[in-house]
């Protein structure tokens, strides 16, 4: 029974195989088997939530805890008040409030545990993501180019990648995120804190290469952005670190500039997408295209929201949210009742029409983070966790700020340019907080070791605030 306990309470094994359930979720073949894995460990995460509240009083260690309790407690009335006959939605409503424990108190709340190997657990999560996505990328490319697009229909359409993975959006986030880790394994303080060997050149050299290849094919513009807006905010932070006196006007000037920079390297980007991708079409066609289909394999270079008039055009989303909330606007409508909202505010009922009960609901969503939780969780819930991110914000930055001249060969920076960048991609997908999937938990993961290196850094909020006299620590707001 102690061993068992023991490995229970194990929770940097919990977020390792959490981590890699949800990351074979998204690979064709063994999707389904990854999928109840993943539900199974999530049981054991629920539990490890509920010992962190009631064993270890991690509410009262969590910095910043007061917004995501009263988070909890508003969605748990969002829940009650959108109780009806759908019992598939009401139970979807109340996964997702346990997935939010989950997030909150076992991804964010690492630091809350003491003794936690941060460092070493970190370092092993991107160098297996960097290992595995280099090799599927490798293989997926190899099929593609040598099967001509006929194994398992590795080309959609005309000219999007989608390799092993079941979406062309989930080659696009993990090639991404696979360069990014690489980024952070060429950090030398890194390496050294965590207690591990540095990765061969010729893996890191690899795993751009062929990302990079794979995120240009694969047509995902948000996992494009993902990556502009990481190297902006990267070399953002790099020119504010050596500025010796920082003023307002210095501020603006370097941020316009850099804007400016970030939007033609995007442009240039999406060019060289579309080139890629008409390329690729070519190559797998057996007739000469036409120029109305080079014309249509090039109309989308640039994001475009109304890119039809079906349901799965951004536009029609975003609309049918600002419908609904209307709808409710104090606690939302709950993210189970998406999707019979969205049929009911526009009438269209083929929304994810493949799918059937439960996947259909888990499927729905309004691709834009904010606004989702803006209609599901209602203003209220939406205040509380925009709080926190703001919050948030301003406890990881000015420890950077401090430590900037000698954290050069530190992964803090990339840690806290990946959380910026996320925070721009999840404007255009389905990201932030209310889907069990590998690209929600990767930001709440991200937040968690972040909140741990800043804390171990120094940030530190000692005292205590009276409101109505109740007493509060000051980490806790």
């Amino acid at each position: 029974m102690k061993k068992l306990r023991m490995i229970f309470l194990d929770t940097s094994m919990f977020r390792l195989l959490f981590m890699l359930s949800m990351f074979f979720s998204m690979v064709m073949y063994v999707e389904r088997v990854a999928y109840v894995l993943t539900y199974v460990l999530f049981i054991w995460g629920a539990g490890l939530s509920v010992y962190s509240v009631v064993k270890r009083k991690a509410y009262a260690t969590l910095y910043l805890g007061v917004w995501l309790m009263a988070f909890l407690a508003s969605f748990t009335i969002t829940v009650l008040v959108n109780i009806n006959s759908n019992l598939q939605a009401v139970a979807y409503n109340l996964l997702m409030l346990v997935h939010a424990g989950v997030c909150f108190f076992v991804f964010y709340g690492m630091h809350t545990e003491r003794g936690v190997p941060f460092r070493w657990e970190l370092y092993l999560m991107v160098r297996v993501i960097v290992y595995l996505s280099t090799v599927f990328t490798f293989i997926g490319l190899v099929m593609m180019l040598f099967t001509k697009g006929r194994f398992d229909n590795y080309m959609y359409y005309q000219g999007v990648f989608k390799g092993f993975y079941t979406n062309p959006n989930y080659q696009g986030y993990v090639s991404a995120l696979s360069v990014i880790f690489c980024h952070m394994l060429t950090k030398p303080n890194f390496i050294a804190h965590s207690g591990q060997k540095r990765v061969s050149r010729i893996w890191l050299a690899s795993c751009i290469l062929l990302n990079c290849v794979a995120l240009l094919l694969c047509d995902s513009t948000g996992s494009l952005l993902l990556l502009v807006a990481y190297a902006a905010i990267i070399v953002l932070m790099k020119v504010f670190s050596m500025i010796e006196d920082l003023n307002f006007r210095k501020m603006i000037i370097r941020i316009v500039t850099l804007v400016a920079v970030g939007i033609v390297v995007l442009a240039v980007m999406l060019f060289v997408r579309v080139a890629c991708r008409v390329g690729v079409a070519v190559f797998f066609s057996d007739t000469v295209l036409s120029s109305e289909q080079i014309k249509d394999l090039a109309s989308d270079a640039l994001f475009v929201p109304k890119t039809d008039t079906g349901v799965s055009s951004r536009w029609f989303l975003w609309d049918a949210g600002i419908k609904l909330f209307k709808q409710n606007p104090l606690f939302g409508i709950g993210k189970g009742n998406l999707h019979d909202g969205i049929i009911s505010v526009t009438g269209r009922e083929n929304l994810n029409s493949q799918f059937e009960g439960f996947v259909q609901i888990a499927f729905t969503d309004l691709h834009n983070g904010y606004l989702t939780i803006l209609v599901t969780a209602g203003v209220i819930g939406a205040v509380f966790f925009f709080a926190f991110l703001v919050r948030y914000l301003s406890m990881i930055l000015p420890v950077w700020f401090v430590h900037r001249r000698i954290m050069v060969y530190s992964v803090y920076p990339c840690l806290i340019a990946f959380i910026g960048a996320y925070l721009c991609y999840t404007l255009i997908e389905k990201t932030l907080l209310f889907d069990v999937t590998y690209l929600v938990m990767s930001f709440w993961l991200i937040v968690g070791y972040t909140s741990c290196y800043a804390i171990d850094q120094g940030y530190n909020r000692r005292g205590n605030l009276y409101i109505f006299n109740m007493k509060l620590h000051k980490k806790l707001i």
